[in-house]
């Protein structure tokens, strides 16, 4: 890939104009006379106010960082999927009839690079975006507040309904130990990577909401003659309920695709990294014909 390089541009130019910053200080100096001697009219005392702002990076724009990270997370933590890839993966949060105007763009010094995305909406760290300002912005062209991030760590070679649940280990811990798929704005350069460990544990372990490729049924847990389906408690957001909902907000929730939504017992020891997840899916044309649609 060539980048296009132009000297006068700066990535700082190439930011969104969006409503969501924050003001991280502001500092007011006044300068006041003491007590004005009698006599003619008083010079009011001089102030001068200086205010300082720093712009975070809105939530639906990752930086080049941010991928990076989770690049680095990645291969420290192959043994998880030894012969998996990572892909970065842009969801409509909100209204998945837009997933053709996702549109990711890196906002390069030199010009908009655009990124192709496959037909599940991912996408590969290019090796070339290493040669760019670290805080060079991806973004889509749906605006803020419409898109989910999240990484997606696949063995090649399965089923198209099968995943492996070292592959999907893998992606908690990116999620939750890198900025990719955290909620709100972030500020540039931040890492969470202790957090990481929250996937291992059993009580935030199944938190990690997971986003089929089509709508899902059922999902059954298979390690050799062993064979479990999970409950419904880990579909369609189903167990998000009052004290799960805390922690899993610090998220994205893609509303839109609650029904490709699910979450599994990633802190179960019972079930090791080889365990394959067979996922049915649902039929929408027989859903559609069940509801008397054409």
């Amino acid at each position: 890939m060539q980048i296009p390089s132009t000297p006068s541009f700066h990535a700082a130019r190439a930011r969104p104009r969006l409503p969501h910053m924050w003001v991280v200080a502001a500092a007011l100096v006044l300068s006041t006379v003491p007590a004005w001697a009698q006599g003619n009219s008083p010079v009011p005392p001089s102030q001068q106010i200086e205010v300082r702002a720093e712009f975070l990076v809105p939530r639906d724009a990752k930086t080049l960082d941010d991928l990076a990270q989770a690049v680095a997370l990645f291969q420290r933590l192959k043994a998880l999927a030894p012969q998996a890839e990572l892909r970065f993966r842009a969801l409509t949060r909100l209204d998945r009839s837009k997933a053709d105007r996702l549109q990711i763009q890196v906002l390069a010094p030199g010009g908009r690079i655009d990124v192709p995305l496959d037909e599940l909406s991912r996408f590969a760290f290019d090796p070339a975006w290493r040669a760019l300002p670290p805080q060079t912005l991806v973004h889509s062209k749906l605006r803020d507040g419409e898109v989910a991030w999240r990484s997606d760590v696949r063995t090649p070679g399965l089923p198209p309904n099968t995943r492996r649940l070292g592959d999907l280990r893998m992606q908690c811990k990116l999620d939750w130990g890198t900025p990719l798929a955290r909620r709100g704005l972030t500020p540039t350069g931040t890492t969470l990577s202790p957090l990481a460990s929250l996937c291992e544990t059993r009580f935030t372990g199944s938190l990690n909401s997971q986003f089929a490729d089509r709508p899902v049924l059922a999902i059954d847990l298979v390690h050799g003659q062993r064979r479990e389906r999970l409950s419904y408690f880990f579909l369609h957001g189903a167990g998000d309920n009052t004290p799960t909902r805390v922690i899993s907000s610090a998220l994205d929730w893609a509303h839109d695709l609650k029904d490709h939504m699910h979450r599994l017992p990633l802190a179960d020891e019972r079930w090791p990294d080889d365990t394959l997840l067979e996922l049915t899916f649902i039929d929408l044309s027989a859903l559609a014909l069940a509801e008397g649609q054409p």
